[in-house]
């Protein structure tokens, strides 16, 4: 399934994050999403809030979860 706006992903933990992440692909570029952070882990609780829940990540890093319906 390819990544497209609206899909829920599981991430892998990146630069920004400690642990793996959900959320929903907001924009899709080149190599990389833009994601709507909504589920972590607690020990991410103040970096999500720094990044003001998105994050962009690779697309190699994400898995889908579930297409948009």
């Amino acid at each position: 399934m390819a990544i497209e706006v609206g899909n829920l992903v599981r991430c892998k933990a990146n630069g920004n994050m400690e642990a793996d992440f959900s959320g929903t692909v907001e924009k899709v570029y080149e190599n990389s999403a833009l994601i709507a952070v909504t589920e972590y882990d607690e020990k991410d609780n103040m970096n999500i809030e720094d990044l003001q829940h998105k994050v962009i990540i690779s697309l190699t890093k994400m898995k889908p979860i579930k297409a948009q319906k």
